[in-house]
């Protein structure tokens, strides 16, 4: 740990072990800061700092979320107040008073509380520094104090943490609906005639209000940040034949599926005419399946946004897919 090192030789018993930096948690989001600390184990993680808002679920809808880095710094518990204070005196409490990072400081309050009786309820906390993270953002951390008390249910104030970290963990929270699926015949299925498909995302965001749309909001402090997915300009939609005998076609999809009226195939289907977007079965099946694909566009931006940000994150897919359903065939259609 970067300033324990930096302290070492001012310590009076050597610096402890090193602390390992707090990663970000896969716990769901929201949590107060500070939440179920009970013992010097205790560390803060990105899921007690963050407030999400909008689309979120526990788990987001990207197939393959993205790496969030460790920031460069978080809070760690090092023990209740007695136990935090007696460590902190016994590494340096023969420290000089121009000791840097607030050490002095800290060893006068925790002198302090050993006195009182009773000793009040709290947790000792302590920032190491990940050696990892840019020297600009070690920097930032060092500007706070190495130790820090606070009552219990409270962390100290928070050290910066990268927008891109937040715009991950929101990513990775993003919650998008898959497309419920409407087929047309409904139900059934005939060998050489189209099956029309549509799947419009319901329900409607909770943010952006619109169905094409959704954005999530992460807040860490005075920092906020906002992913934003929608529709992909170009093929958002695609088919694909989950279970069965047939040729998909997607080239005429548009962003819920089929151009059509939903639910009704048109008047010009007939046996061996491709749909806009469906499939066109080539075999009897007794449970054939299909399901369809919506690409989202995602990106993200500091602050509050109400559109895509300037930065781009992976597409998102989200996968709807029909009940099984029987492809029969039909010897009139066949010319049988």
């Amino acid at each position: 740990m970067i300033r324990r090192a930096a302290l070492a030789g001012l310590a009076l018993t050597g610096a402890l072990g090193p602390l390992a930096v707090a990663g970000p948690a896969a716990a769901g989001p929201g949590a107060g800061p500070g939440v179920g600390c009970t013992g010097s184990t205790c560390s803060v993680q990105l899921s007690d700092l963050i407030t999400l808002r909008g689309d979120y679920g526990a788990t987001g809808s990207a197939q393959l979320p993205v790496a969030v880095p460790p920031p460069p710094c978080l809070w760690q518990a090092i023990g209740g107040t007695a136990t935090g204070s007696r460590s902190i005196i016994g590494s340096f409490g023969a420290a000089a008073p121009s000791t840097p990072f607030g050490v002095s400081a800290s060893v006068r309050q925790a002198r302090a509380f050993l006195r009182d009786h009773p000793v009040p309820a709290g947790f000792w906390w302590e920032l190491p520094v990940n050696p990892a993270a840019p020297p600009a953002a070690q920097r930032s951390c060092q500007r706070f104090p190495l130790f820090a008390w606070a009552v219990p249910g409270v962390t100290p104030a928070e050290p910066p943490v990268p927008l891109r970290t937040l715009a991950g963990y929101a990513y990775n929270h993003m919650r998008i609906p898959a497309p419920v699926l409407t087929t047309s015949p409904a139900g059934t299925g005939y060998v050489n005639l189209a099956s029309y498909v549509w799947g419009p995302t319901r329900p409607v965001s909770a943010m952006t209000g619109r169905p094409g749309a959704y954005e999530v909001t992460a807040t860490l402090g005075h920092e906020t940040v906002t992913v934003w997915a929608q529709l992909a300009a170009r093929g958002a939609f695609s088919v694909a034949v989950r279970s069965g005998h047939g040729v998909p076609y997607s080239a005429g999809c548009g962003p819920d599926g089929s151009r059509y009226p939903v639910g009704r195939a048109p008047a010009s289907a007939g046996a061996g005419t491709p749909p806009d977007c469906g499939v066109l079965w080539q075999a009897p099946d007794p449970a054939a399946i299909v399901s369809a694909a919506v690409r989202w566009s995602v990106s993200w931006g500091p602050g509050p946004l109400a559109g895509p940000g300037r930065n781009r994150l992976p597409a998102i897919l989200t996968t709807g897919q029909s009940r099984p359903f029987p492809v029969a065939e039909i010897q009139s259609i066949n010319g049988g």
